[in-house]
């Protein structure tokens, strides 16, 4: 009668084995944090678009001017929207995001100025030092356009960057005077690809 011997890994495979995980782990965790970082990055200009979209539509359903405000001024994704002239009808508070919904790595900016078309080259890969006038707003009227408050501190554009690299994704968000809103990756050209800036 014929034995049957078990077989299993000797030592030497097993420390092979190891070694091998080991460098594939030390090759994928400089990918995976960059990824986690763009994907906070995205995740709060997606947020910022979205507040200012609801800002949009309130404005229109309620008939009268609803106001999205960027709320923090250290530069967190914390945002609110809601009437700047309360009525029964209409709270000062509709919707609202608080900064410890946000990963802590995804910062914003704001500004006034428009996008350049097209942008000179090194446009976006200058790095933004403050988060510029926070807290800003923007108001949109009962047609969905953007109004300009007589007082405060206004923007046109959001980028969002990260703290923790320069070398994250920096995404756009852009508030026409129609009221047009839109995200843009600075990284795609807008002439090949409508996701790009410029």
């Amino acid at each position: 009668m014929l034995s049957r011997r078990q077989q299993g890994l000797t030592l030497i495979e097993l420390m092979i084995g190891i070694v091998i995980l080991s460098a594939m782990l030390a090759m994928a965790i400089p990918a995976f944090s960059s990824w986690i970082r763009d994907t906070q990055n995205r995740t709060a200009a997606e947020s910022i678009l979205n507040g200012l979209q609801t800002a949009r539509a309130e404005a229109v359903r309620r008939n009268t001017v609803v106001r999205f405000m960027l709320t923090d001024k250290d530069g967190q994704v914390s945002w609110t929207v809601g009437c700047p002239t309360v009525t029964a009808t209409c709270p000062a508070e509709i919707q609202s995001r608080s900064a410890a919904e946000s990963g802590t790595l995804a910062k914003v900016t704001v500004s006034a100025d428009a996008l350049p078309v097209p942008a000179p080259a090194g446009y976006f890969s200058a790095t933004i030092s403050s988060a510029g006038e926070l807290p800003a707003e923007v108001n949109f009227d009962a047609l969905g356009r953007v109004f300009t408050p007589p007082v405060g501190a206004v923007f046109t554009r959001a980028d969002v960057t990260s703290t923790a690299s320069e070398e994250a994704r920096r995404y756009v968000v852009v508030v026409g005077t129609g009221g047009q809103i839109r995200m843009c990756d600075p990284k795609m050209a807008f002439a090949t690809d409508p996701r790009g800036c410029s």
